[in-house]
């Protein structure tokens, strides 16, 4: 729009009559738009304030959950590796002991006896080796860093769409 006419229409009129009349409707219009568009873009901001609270609030709790649970599976692991460390100690000098049994009593008896000493020892072993493993597999923020990536990458949409389309307006 080219509005330098009336421009120098109403700067060459008196100072009277410009005070007194009032904006004519193409005026009104543009600016009933522009403040139509700025409410609008106020709600926008407002409506993304609210999502990037939520948003973020939501993100705390789950980093915080992450948090408890990584703190209880650092605990069963210690727990468990040290339970494990003493049981592979009394592991190899059950193993020891047997053959020292079985090299100085060669009876059937002590050889059932030793046999499920041993076992159940081997068994214990594997079952807290097992535990242990499968507390490791709870270790990590991987439910929190795929959040904050969703949240980034639709940073990153919105703003490229946003760029996109003020270069088209221009």
């Amino acid at each position: 729009m080219n509005n330098s006419g009336q421009v120098t229409n109403q700067q060459s009129g008196s100072a009277a009559s410009d005070s007194g009349r009032a904006p004519d409707g193409a005026e009104e219009q543009d600016i009933q738009q522009t403040i139509n568009g700025l409410s609008s873009i106020l709600a926008q901001l407002d409506q993304l304030t609210k999502s990037l609270k939520v948003w973020s609030g939501s993100t705390l709790d789950l980093f915080l959950l992450e948090m408890k649970v990584n703190v209880s599976a650092v605990r069963q692991i210690l727990l468990c590796t040290v339970v494990f460390t003493l049981l592979s100690v009394l592991f190899v000098f059950s193993l020891c002991l047997a053959s020292g049994v079985v090299a100085y009593q060669l009876t059937a008896n002590v050889y059932v006896a030793v046999g499920v000493f041993i076992t159940s020892l081997g068994l214990a072993l594997f079952a807290l080796a097992w535990w242990q493993k499968r507390l490791v597999g709870f270790l990590g923020f991987k439910n929190t860093t795929e959040q904050l990536q969703e949240g980034w990458d639709a940073l990153a949409t919105k703003a490229q769409s946003s760029h996109a389309d003020q270069a088209d307006g221009r």
